[in-house]
């Protein structure tokens, strides 16, 4: 038996295997996908390929007919298109092997052409891209596919040298995207392509995993579909499986849901083509075990788990699989509530099974469901979600030195009060409720509690509103305490009349609302009168005004050091003139010992020299003034080099002549 064979075999049984024992025990890593092609993702995908039925160019013609009937469209004004395909045939810009290959898949695709396409003339053309020196192996594709799409067998002699070129070409080919047109070309090539087959397992093992849940090659969605598509088309034409897993189908078909968002022409074909053909491959097509919508929250009035199982493309299993619930866990605590529950189907939709979750009296809280529907596993989460009612709800006024008690009035829900109530700096707000879960009548807690005061401001005639956090006690009840004088300054100093509001919210409750009580009057203290005080809390201790963290801060000012001061002008010269009294001198020495200058050689070096010498010392004193020291090195390079040089020759010169006298 063929090693390729047997080495396949062994992979399959080996991932049948694991996939079994994946469904078997929870937790495991999923074996199915958590997305699929939607009506919404085809609405999408359409209004991306739909701008290239205006024929401005065959290639976005070919995107828009050829992604339409993936997606299972009617493609409009076919008759047009068939037309508009056969005037192309002659215009001299689509003489070549892409173009031709877009004409024929875009004529193969509608199908319903009354007339007829020049195949001679395209055949004659196509042959002549094969011959020319200069082709590429994306131009043998086209050259490849033009053929399948017109319906005719690749020559022998085409067949031959193409064979012959990729090859070759498949032993030194680093290049992703070349082994994908490689694995495609080869597919239409027949027996001469069967080298092809041997370089699909190291292509495979050239895929980047992401998070461990997404395979993709580099070059992203086109390179990874034109790799998967040519894999299953080479596969097919010789009838053998590829050396690929169920669990790199799965993250293959991840990565490519994953980029249902694309939105150029030819990504949509290319991501159509590939979920097509993992559909329907043979090794493993994969599932889709996901939320049906809206089946995500469990209820009282919605106590069922529901779940779409489904092929990629949304359509029904051909064998309808035994969906189990194999565990169901709480989050918060991971608690297993649940064990080996089957889903029953639905009787209008043969995607959907659905879990009467209710059965357990589960608490309100988000639940993980470990769903195994044949050899395919996922987790899928829900949140089981409850009503809110309001026990009891008591508020009034009491002595902010806590020397009396407060005085409350009960308030029911969704009443509000019968009357005002007035409270000044002595006193103090004071409220308590407590909550109630309607499924259990047991006191619960909710993620949001507040009080809110608000009013229309007199001057800006906009809402202003301050809102505090109501806290729960050991027994749930929550309570609200705020002190009139020492709450002030978060008023603005500003008494009147507030509205007061209780906000209730939660991510499991079905019911937040927000209730409003009725209105309180507040008189602050003047901000003129205020002293610095505490008052004491219902707790017995001290309740102090928070210093306000929202007023602007002092502005940051950043000091540089000063420059030092000059010395006056008179220093400065005096100073200068000190620096050069020794030149000075020097010249005067000359003069009186009488330099003898007559012996100072005329030559180009020597006074290329000298300027060089003085202009370095010119550099110095600009530098000492000016310059930076880059600047100054950059100059000094420069006068150095040509100074240097014509110092050398002089010295040569002045030795020789010192030879000479002698």
């Amino acid at each position: 038996m063929n090693k390729c064979v047997v080495f396949t075999l062994l992979v399959v049984l080996l991932d049948l295997t694991l996939a079994a024992s994946n469904v078997g025990g929870a937790g495991g890593s999923a074996t199915s996908t958590n997305l699929y092609l939607t009506d919404s993702h085809r609405d999408k995908l359409a209004k991306v390929i739909e701008p290239g039925l205006k024929l401005t160019d065959v290639e976005s013609v070919y995107y828009a007919v050829v992604g339409l009937k993936q997606l299972g469209r009617t493609i409009p004004n076919s008759l047009d298109i068939c037309n508009y395909l056969i005037k192309s045939c002659d215009k001299n810009e689509y003489k070549n092997a892409e173009s031709i290959n877009y004409i024929a898949s875009t004529w193969k695709a509608i199908g319903s052409c009354s007339s007829s396409l020049p195949t001679s003339t395209l055949i004659s053309t196509l042959n002549a891209v094969v011959d020319s020196s200069s082709s590429s192996i994306a131009d043998y594709y086209h050259v490849a596919s033009a053929h399948a799409a017109l319906g005719r067998k690749i020559d022998t002699t085409v067949v031959a040298k193409l064979s012959k070129i990729l090859e070759a070409a498949s032993k030194k080919e680093e290049s992703l995207l070349n082994l994908g047109y490689i694995f495609h070309i080869a597919a239409e090539l027949g027996p001469a392509g069967k080298f092809a087959l041997n370089k699909i397992e190291d292509t495979i093992i050239q895929a980047d995993e992401v998070d461990g849940k997404l395979l993709q090659f580099e070059g992203g969605l086109s390179v990874t579909s034109l790799i998967v598509t040519g894999i299953e088309k080479l596969s097919m034409a010789f009838e053998k499986l590829p050396p690929v897993t169920s669990q790199q189908i799965v993250k293959l078909t991840n990565y490519l849901l994953s980029r249902l968002t694309v939105q150029q022409p030819k990504g949509v074909v290319y991501l159509l083509s590939a979920l097509n053909m993992l559909a329907k491959n043979k090794v493993s097509k994969p599932v889709a075990i996901t939320l049906a919508e809206n089946g995500n929250v469990i209820s009282a009035k919605q106590p069922y788990v529901t779940v779409k199982v489904c092929d990629v493309l949304g359509n029904p299993l051909v064998a309808v699989p035994n969906v189990v619930a194999n565990s169901a866990s709480r989050v918060s605590d991971d608690v297993v509530v649940i064990s080996k529950q089957n889903f029953k189907p639905s009787t209008t939709d043969k995607t959907l099974f659905m879990l009467n979750f209710n059965d357990i009296k589960p608490q309100r809280d988000f639940y993980k469901v470990d769903v195994a529907a044949g050899a395919a596993s996922n987790a899928v989460e829900v949140k089981v979600i409850t009503d809110v009612k309001v026990d009891y709800l008591e508020i009034g006024t009491g002595d902010a030195d806590q020397t009396t008690q407060p005085k409350l009035v009960k308030v029911s829900h969704p009443n509000k009060l019968s009357t005002k109530i007035e409270a000044d700096s002595q006193q103090k707000i004071v409220m308590k409720f407590m909550l109630r879960d309607t499924m259990n009548d047991k006191p619960m807690r909710v993620h949001q509690a507040f009080v809110r005061f608000s009013t229309i401001d007199k001057v800006t005639n906009q809402l202003r509103e301050v809102i505090f956090v109501a806290e729960p006690d050991s027994t749930n009840v929550y309570k609200f305490d705020m002190p009139i004088g020492s709450s002030a300054q978060t008023f603005n100093y500003e008494s009147g009349q507030y509205a007061v509001n209780v906000i209730i919210g939660d991510a499991l409750l079905s019911n937040s609302f927000e209730w409003y009580l009725g209105d309180v009057s507040l008189k602050f203290p003047d901000k003129s009168n205020e002293v610095t005080s505490t008052d004491k809390s219902a707790t017995g201790g001290t309740y102090k005004q928070k210093a306000n963290t929202y007023v602007p801060k002092p502005e940051i000012k950043h000091m540089f050091r000063e420059p030092e001061k000059r010395p006056p002008v008179l220093v400065s010269n005096l100073f200068t003139g000190l620096c050069l009294a020794p030149v000075l001198i020097l010249l005067v020495l000359w003069v009186k010992l009488d330099v003898n200058v007559s012996k100072f050689p005329f030559s180009i070096s020597a006074i290329v020299f000298h300027l060089g010498l003085g202009s370095i010392f010119v550099l110095f004193g600009i530098f000492w003034l000016q310059l930076n020291m880059f600047v100054t090195l950059r100059y000094l390079f420069g006068l150095g080099v040509v100074t240097f040089l014509s110092g050398s020759k002089l010295l040569s010169h002045i030795n020789q002549s010192q030879k000479l006298s002698r």
